[in-house]
């Protein structure tokens, strides 16, 4: 009993770095755009209250007023940038393992298939993004799964024509063998038409 509660409040371990080139860049890009969104707020905000203060034009309340409000600002907006700043660090991290995650897994689809092998369909979590080239890549490995096995028993049948005609060679009639040759040549068209669903372009 213990050890299932335990199993229960158990937190999963997760890998939030994938492919840390990719999410390093997507990191800086977002830091970058909300670090020059911040600058314009913060100098929208304190320039024209400095230049206020430089002219000296203004009564003496009023530049004590404009003085209190930089200080205020000072005190309170930097602990809210920097907030800010980590906060969307975090959540471009979090976002860019929901987009790394299945290009991963689909780059792990390639490379099987460059070796050879098919792989088994690619599964999506709640939250992944790219789920269309999730499903564009599974409706594939299925197409591919079901011409391979075509072509895999085309092959098996044209190998069993060949193999009777061979054991009848030398003691069969002309019109057997001619028989023979035909039911090859039928399997050898229906291995050509398999094959030909692919297209090299």
């Amino acid at each position: 009993m213990i050890n299932r509660t335990l199993n229960f409040f158990k937190v999963r371990r997760r890998t939030f770095l994938i492919n840390k080139d990719v999410q390093y860049k997507l990191l800086f890009s977002s830091m970058f755009n909300v670090f020059l969104f911040l600058t314009v707020v913060v100098a929208s905000l304190f320039i024209p209250l400095f230049v206020e203060l430089e002219k000296g034009s203004g009564s003496q309340e009023l530049q004590q007023t404009t003085a209190g409000i930089i200080l205020y600002l000072h005190t309170n907006l930097w602990p809210a940038v920097l907030f800010s700043l980590l906060l969307v660090g975090l959540l471009s991290v979090r976002t860019s393992h929901r987009i790394v995650g299945p290009l991963y897994k689909i780059t792990l689809v390639i490379e099987s298939l460059k070796n050879g092998r098919l792989p088994k369909s690619v599964h999506a979590r709640d939250g992944d993004l790219l789920v269309p080239e999730i499903d564009v890549t599974n409706q594939m490995l299925d197409i591919l799964r079901l011409q391979v096995r075509e072509i895999q028993a085309a092959q098996a049948d044209l190998n069993d024509a060949i193999a009777q005609c061979h054991k009848i060679i030398g003691h069969a009639s002309t019109e057997e063998i001619i028989q023979r040759m035909n039911v090859i040549d039928e399997k050898t068209n229906q291995l050509t038409n398999r094959v030909g669903y692919f297209k090299i372009e």
